[in-house]
């Protein structure tokens, strides 16, 4: 054989406690009034691997590989080559105070309100890598021919090596970069990263009676979040273009990027005074990477930043039949903004057209829905006259019943596309294109039901632009106005409800999904405005901005109308 390796294990997990207690009473000041009173308190501890086989990046430590620069890596746990600490400190203050109240304005009206903060569970990593835990005897042992047509090993002789060359630990601060090389460290752990997400809701509720079984009311709902995970708000090793530009370079003159994206060692760069940031910098890498906050690295990760904030208010009306004459019904319309720093589903983080400028970060959450109406029934045929008093009424008409629930919400926003003025080779970060005011932004409405994914691009590339050479964008990554189809949901369900004999029951279902049919189309292409929307001979788009994949019968995200037919016995 003339290559192999061999490693030992890598999944290694990591361990969190978590504790909780909660009082809670209720206090009837007097007919009218009624007070909720509670507290909830949380602790959870930080979060550490189970043998403390865990590096992360410290931007405080000289980096012996990089010529003594900051940044290096720093070990978990204690003992010599450890930082003796935990990498994050648990938080000790999640106190939860809940407050709620309800007045009875009438006998048919109630007037309610509550307050309260709660702490979400924190995030963890599950598993790791042997790039996570960096140094701590996850290595791997190559075998390679020492020469052209040579064996590296005999399988018959096995591989012949020695167990602690796998298991030895490197616990040196310089352990990255490689000679070099510019690989990246392991992930930052933020120090703050065991305190909870805390979020302050408060609601205040009119309900009214209209008749015993028809009940309405109305509610304002409003929540702030702090403290999310958001690890993509700061990248710790962007460059900025004010510092560019406290070397003595103009990122907006082409001269200047032409410096800046060639190589250290080139001619160019020499004649403008630009060296290696220390020996052993690789003479391949740009003059841009040289004047990175940490020039010896790429890319560097963080972990457990809790940056991250959110903003929900919303009006929410519902009217509620109960049951009677054979009906009862919720019927409940939510119009709302949902304005983030993170995305409520999935846990990531909104994207960033100016991770230099925090207070840009700000925008409409991924997840905004402003309107959702949703509506569920059921209707029992009523058991009377003949159907009563009847056994044969009975058997024939009696027990059928039919219900449903529909959904009916406005489309997710659309990110707004990546500019291609390939100021991410300055930075190192990408930006927006931006809007251009007047520009439709659809050439046909996603909600139209005429669109054709094998004749039709939906979305306007004159719409975007590209911000200037050197620039960074001022575009909101989402646009209220910049939105996918309309989300639609339509099931129904008949059935009947047949007593056999006391105690045993029999019920028949037929159940549609999709009843209408709808069709929703998968999402356009949208990252590059400047792509080129090309058809093929026969007129059908190939690819571009704002095409549908329509090549497939995958095209569509709703699956079609179906049905199925359910049998319960219930003893």
């Amino acid at each position: 054989m003339h290559t192999a390796d061999i490693s030992n294990a890598t999944s290694v997990g990591f361990r969190r406690s978590s504790w909780a207690t909660f009082f809670q009473d209720s206090w009837k000041v007097s007919p009218k009034l009624t007070l909720e009173l509670g507290l909830r308190y949380d602790y959870q501890n930080a979060l550490h691997e189970l043998h403390r086989r865990f590096s992360m990046f410290d931007p405080t430590i000289p980096n012996p590989s990089a010529g003594g620069l900051l940044g290096a890596t720093l070990f978990d746990g204690e003992g010599p080559g450890r930082c003796n600490c935990e990498l994050t400190e648990a938080y000790p203050w999640a106190f939860g105070p809940r407050f709620g109240v309800a007045y009875s304005i009438s006998p048919k009206t109630v007037l309610r309100g509550g307050w309260g903060l709660t702490y979400a569970p924190l995030g963890g990593f599950n598993y790791l890598g042997a790039g996570q835990a960096l140094g701590f005897g996850f290595n791997t042992i190559p075998f390679s021919n020492p020469a052209f047509g040579e064996k590296a090993f005999q399988f018959s002789d096995g591989l012949n090596y020695n167990v602690s060359d796998i298991t030895k630990l490197d616990l040196r601060p310089g352990i990255r970069p490689s000679p070099g090389q510019l690989n990246s460290p392991p992930a930052h752990l933020d120090r703050n990263g065991a305190r909870p997400p805390r979020v302050n809701n408060w609601v205040i509720n009119l309900q009214h009676e209209i008749s015993p079984n028809l009940v309405v009311e109305a509610a304002y709902v409003g929540n702030r979040g702090v403290w999310y995970e958001a690890n993509g708000l700061v990248d710790l090793n962007a460059l900025s273009l004010g510092r560019i530009r406290s070397v003595g370079l103009d990122p907006t003159k082409a001269e200047d990027r032409q410096v800046l994206t060639s190589r250290i060692d080139s001619s160019l760069a020499q004649s403008r005074g630009f060296r290696a940031p220390y020996a052993g910098f690789p003479g391949s890498a740009t003059v841009a990477q040289s004047l990175r906050p940490y020039p010896q690295f790429g890319g560097i990760g963080l972990d457990l930043a809790p940056l991250g904030n959110t903003w929900y208010d919303s009006l929410q009306i519902k009217a509620t039949k109960r049951f009677s004459r054979g009906l009862d019904f919720i019927g409940a319309y939510t119009w709302s903004k949902n304005l983030a720093t993170v995305t409520e589903q999935g846990g990531g983080t909104v994207p960033v057209n100016n991770v230099f400028d925090r207070s840009s970060t700000k925008s409409l959450s991924p997840n905004d829905q402003p309107h959702i109406f949703v509506a569920s029934f059921r209707y029992e045929l009523p058991s009377t006259g003949f159907m009563r008093n009847s056994a044969l009424g009975k058997a024939v008409f009696g027990g059928w019943n039919v219900s449903g629930i529909f959904r009916y919400s406005s489309g997710e926003p659309l990110q707004v596309p990546i500019a291609r003025n390939n100021v991410n080779q300055l930075t190192f970060r990408d930006t927006f294109a931006s809007r251009i005011p007047g520009q439709p932004l659809f050439l046909k409405d996603l909600n139209c039901g005429c669109i054709d994914p094998n004749n039709d691009f939906v979305l306007n590339p004159n719409a975007w632009s590209d911000p200037a050479p050197g620039t960074l964008g001022t575009a909101a990554p989402f646009y209220s106005d910049y939105r996918k189809a309309r989300l639609v949901n339509e099931d129904m369900a008949f059935g009947k409800n047949a007593r056999l004999r006391e105690g045993l029951d029999l019920e028949i279902r037929v159940e549609f999904f999709n009843l209408f049919n709808r069709l929703r189309l998968r999402d356009p292409e949208r990252d590059n405005a400047l792509a080129t929307q090309v058809r093929n001979a026969a007129g059908v788009p190939q690819r571009g901005f704002g095409r549908i994949d329509g090549s497939n019968q995958d095209f569509a995200l709703l699956p079609p109308r179906s049905g199925q037919i359910a049998l319960r016995l219930r003893f």
